[in-house]
């Protein structure tokens, strides 16, 4: 059986929530002296900063900005999982990627211009090692910086010529934790995914029709390509899927999605084949 996640970190020996505490204390607790009087937190200087910060929008405040998007961190948040580590991590690092631009804007009209209390390569610096350690890398998105499981399938595929660049990062950030319960995000990606195989189709019923079959019933039968919950549409309507619960729904089109990445994995096993069959011819025939 395929291991899971907490699983493989429990082997790794690494916890996950003494790392969450660690990088908490580094952005709340008043360990910076400014003065011989004075200690603040890395968070009271992004504060300070925050006018400046490029993605602020409208927000006045750190405070109203993290109210407006649902940033609330705990030191002990009951249940604790993995996404709490890696929600704090994108919050720092994007928070300082805001308070570099601002840096580089202070002195320039209404903006501070003191000395910066952040060593900021030394908080990026153990955000990259705990992502390193827990089996995550980063992802660009519009402009910051997500962090999504290690998938070698994912990458592999991500990277190949077969699929455009506009969607190669969707690839990769499926399983990040933004999209779980995300049912038509999911869809979406799986959406384009079965656009790529439809053009490839006849190439891959080559390969392995059987599996052929079984891939392009999931995009046509849950819910993917066609209306299959609504009883008025005739000749496309399932019962069973209109009946699925949210958590199983969600549980197949993670499932599909795996079998999207095998298939473009199959696709590209198809044209190395030819070479390899070459080598072979060369390496028999001597």
């Amino acid at each position: 059986m395929r291991r899971n996640f907490a699983q493989i970190l429990k082997e790794a020996k690494i916890d996950i929530k003494s790392e969450y505490q660690k990088l908490y204390g580094m952005l709340y607790d008043r360990s910076i002296q400014v003065s011989n009087t004075k200690r603040i937190s890395a968070y009271d200087e992004l504060s300070d900063y925050f006018l400046g910060f490029y993605f602020r929008g409208t927000c006045l405040s750190i405070e109203e900005f993290n109210d407006v998007n649902g940033f609330h961190f705990e030191k002990e948040p009951e249940p604790f999982s993995i996404d709490n580590l890696i929600l704090l991590c994108e919050y720092i690092e994007n928070m300082l990627m805001g308070y570099q631009s601002a840096q580089c804007a202070s002195g320039v009209g209404y903006l501070p211009m003191p000395q910066p209390a952040i060593n900021v390569q030394f908080y990026l610096m153990q955000i990259a090692q705990v992502i390193e350690k827990i089996g995550y890398m980063p992802i660009n998105q519009d402009g910051f910086v997500i962090y999504a499981e290690k998938s070698p399938a994912a990458i592999s595929v991500a990277e190949s010529e077969q699929i455009p660049k506009e969607i190669s990062y969707k690839m990769i950030s499926y399983n990040h934790h933004s999209m779980r319960g995300n049912l038509q995000e999911k869809k979406n990606t799986i959406l384009k995914l079965a656009e790529l195989l439809e053009a490839k189709r006849t190439e891959l019923a080559k390969v392995d029709s059987r599996f052929c079959s079984d891939i392009f019933y999931l995009f046509n039968n849950l819910n993917i390509r066609h209306n299959n919950v609504d009883p008025s549409i005739n000749g496309k309507f399932k019962q069973a899927v209109a009946d699925m619960p949210p958590e199983e729904l969600e549980h197949w089109y993670d499932e599909t999605y795996q079998m999207c990445l095998l298939a473009f994995l199959r696709l590209e096993q198809a044209d190395r084949k030819i070479e390899f069959d070459k080598l072979k011819s060369v390496i028999e025939s001597t």
